[in-house]
């Protein structure tokens, strides 16, 4: 009778080993992602868990990297969107050259650097607003270059005897008017800069709201509230980076992706530690 060859003995508590290392990783994952709801049962007992406590931590950690890395990628599309913004300001041909004379373009110019705003991006904006007519109208009363609104011109014009209601000729201001090129040109880039740096230099949602008013901007949606606004930024986009026009649209999406990604892990995070802090007072309170 020939003896029996057992399976070795090391090779069974390695296998062993083995699963129960792939089962406790496993399980501590799922330690982590249920720490929040193990917290809430940990403070109804008499003595906390450590490894709740660490998994808890370990949470905490990986959305602050988390959170680190969708601001990092929101900031370098925000640069990427004010390049394509900028910096790609071209016509495909001569014949699509705006009509631009040098006596506008210095008005231009003069006011956005100024205001610290892109002239390429004043140029565009006169450009698909009014088509460069200085007496544009607007059916809800928008007026001249940059369709500057009643309430936007008694807002930085205060003392203007214009109150920015009357039709073009009917009226007669003078260079104190709303269709004035220069004070138009002025009080838009104005305006421009000041949405501008109240979205925090989120340049396409001061677009959204140049043209659809601030009211109607919603900073937890990524595309335009109205169909003409989207395509209000696609023109816009479509001027200045005229070979872009699909990246720009990309890109401006990717970023408010990762600009509302941002926001939630940040506020998952500061509710996180605010639970932290109860925890650490109850326990504190039961030693005591």
């Amino acid at each position: 009778m020939s003896p029996i060859n057992p399976v070795p003995t090391r090779m069974i508590v390695n296998k062993a080993k083995y699963a129960q290392g792939r089962t406790s990783f496993f399980q501590w994952i799922l330690l982590i992602l249920g720490s929040p709801f193990l917290l809430l049962i940990d403070f109804f007992r008499p003595l906390g868990s450590k490894k709740i406590l660490q998994a808890y931590l370990w949470l905490i950690f990986i959305l602050i990297l988390l959170s680190a890395l969708f601001y990092c990628l929101s900031e370098a599309k925000s640069g990427h969107l004010e390049k394509l913004l900028g910096e790609f300001y071209s016509f495909a041909d001569e014949g699509g050259a705006l009509p631009v004379s040098t006596e506008l373009q210095e008005i231009i110019y003069g006011n956005a650097i100024m205001a610290n705003v892109s002239p390429q991006l004043v140029t565009a904006v006169i450009q698909v607003e009014s088509s460069f007519r200085p007496n544009a109208r607007s059916p809800k009363g928008a007026c001249g270059l940059m369709q500057i609104t009643p309430l936007v011109w008694r807002y930085y014009n205060p003392h203007s005897k214009c109150d920015g209601k009357h039709l073009p000729g009917q009226a007669n201001h003078g260079k104190d008017c709303i269709y004035d090129i220069e004070l138009n040109i002025a009080t838009g880039v104005r305006y421009l800069k000041d949405l501008i740096t109240y979205y925090n230099g989120e340049v396409g949602r001061a677009l959204e709201a140049y043209n659809a008013g601030l009211t109607n901007v919603d900073l937890e949606k990524l595309k335009p509230k109205y169909q003409e606004t989207r395509v209000y930024l696609q023109r816009i986009g479509s001027l200045l980076a005229p070979d872009h026009r699909e990246q720009f649209w990309n890109e401006y999406n990717n970023h408010f992706i990762y600009k509302t990604t941002f926001r939630w892990l940040l506020f998952s995070v500061l509710f996180l530690w605010a639970l932290l802090i109860v925890w650490v007072y109850k326990r504190f309170e039961s030693v005591n």
